[in-house]
C-alpha cells in the first residue's frame, strides 16, 4: 500500500497538482502583500492630499501640522498681497454701503422686524439697486483682472476666481428678475464679515497677540475691536442669517414656480447655491472651532 501511495504521489499528475497548489498559495501571498502596500500608500496619499487641501482658516491663522491654532498668522513680506488687501478694504466699502442703502429698518431691537415674523423680502426697498449692482459687478471684475495679472497677490487664485465666476452668475438672477434684488442684497451682507476678515490680517501683519508685552494698548484695543466684529459677524451672518435666508429663498421659489407653472426657471438655482454657501460656512466654522480647541491650553490671541 505504501509503495502504491508513493508511486501515486510521484506521478506526473500528482506533481502537477502539487505545483499548482504551491503556485496558487504563492500568488495569494503576493496579492495580499501587494494589496497591503497599496492600501498603505493610498492612505498616505489621502492624508497628504487632505493636508494640502488648505482650509480658509489656515489663510488667516497660524496652524500647525496637528491643526492646532497657535495664534494670529504672521505675514511674510508680500507687496502684491498687501496692495491687493488694501484694494479690497477700500473697494468693499461702497459695495457694503450701497447695499445697506436698499434696506429699511424701523426697529433694531426686533431685528428689523425679523423676530416679529417680518420677512427680509419686505425690508428691501431696491431704491438704489442698479447703483449697488453695477458697483458689485465692477468690483468683482476688477478683482478677477487683478488676480489674473498678479496671481501672487493671493494664496489660491484659482479657487477665488472660481468663486467670483459663480458669484457673477448668481447676481445675474436679480438683474434679470428685479423682484429678487433682495436676494443679492441679503447674500452680499456677508461682505461685512469679509471686510473684517481681511482687516484682521492687514492690521496685524506681525501676528502680535493683544495685551501682551511689546504690544501697545492702542494696537491691542484696535485688534480687539476688529477681532470681535469679525467673530460676531461670522456667527451672526454665516451661521445664523444664511440658514434663515435659505428658508426664505425656498418659499419665494415655490411662490414663483406656482405663478409660472413650472420649476424649470432661473430662480430655481438660488436655493441650490444657498446650500453650497451654508455647507462651506459650516465647514469653515468647524475648522475654526476645531483648531481653537486643539490649541487651547496656552494663551491665544483672538
Amino acid at each position: 500500500a505504501r509503495t502504491t501511495l508513493r508511486a501515486a504521489s510521484s506521478s506526473p499528475r500528482a506533481r502537477k497538482r502539487q505545483n499548482l497548489a504551491e503556485f496558487t498559495s504563492m500568488l495569494s501571498e503576493e496579492l495580499t502583500q501587494a494589496a497591503g502596500e497599496s492600501f498603505h500608500e493610498g492612505r498616505k496619499y489621502a492624508e497628504r492630499t487632505l493636508r494640502q487641501a488648505k482650509s480658509l482658516i489656515e489663510d488667516h491663522f497660524q496652524i500647525d501640522e496637528a491643526f492646532r491654532m497657535l495664534g494670529p498668522l504672521r505675514q511674510d513680506s508680500n507687496l502684491a498681497r498687501d496692495v491687493h488687501d488694501w484694494f479690497n478694504l477700500v473697494a468693499l466699502i461702497p459695495v457694503i454701503v450701497f447695499n445697506f442703502w436698499n434696506w429699511e429698518c424701523f426697529n433694531w431691537r426686533t431685528g428689523c422686524g425679523i423676530f416679529q415674523g417680518k420677512s427680509v423680502v419686505n425690508m428691501w426697498t431696491g431704491e438704489y439697486f442698479l447703483l449697488f449692482w453695477w458697483t458689485t459687478l465692477v468690483y468683482f471684475l476688477l478683482d478677477m483682472a487683478w488676480m489674473l495679472i498678479v496671481p501672487q497677490c493671493v494664496k489660491s487664485p484659482k479657487v477665488i476666481l472660481q468663486h467670483h465666476l459663480v458669484t457673477l452668475g448668481y447676481i445675474m438672477v436679480p438683474y434679470l428678475k428685479p423682484r429678487y434684488g433682495w436676494l443679492m442684497g441679503a447674500c452680499m451682507i456677508v461682505e461685512v464679515n469679509t471686510w473684517f476678515l481681511i482687516a484682521r490680517r492687514s492690521f496685524n501683519k506681525k501676528g502680535d497677540r493683544m495685551f501682551t508685552t511689546g504690544v501697545s494698548l492702542t494696537k491691542s484695543l484696535r485688534l480687539l475691536a476688529v477681532s470681535s466684529c469679525f467673530y460676531i459677524t461670522w456667527f451672526v451672518i454665516r451661521l445664523g442669517f444664511y440658514p434663515y435666508l435659505f428658508v426664505v429663498i425656498v418659499w419665494e421659489v415655490y411662490i414663483y414656480s406656482m405663478e409660472v407653472g413650472t420649476i424649470f426657471h432661473i430662480v430655481t438655482i438660488t436655493p441650490i447655491m444657498q446650500i453650497v454657501f451654508i455647507v462651506l460656512n459650516a465647514k469653515w466654522t468647524i475648522d475654526l472651532i476645531r483648531s481653537k480647541i486643539k490649541g487651547r491650553g496656552t494663551s491665544k490671541g483672538l
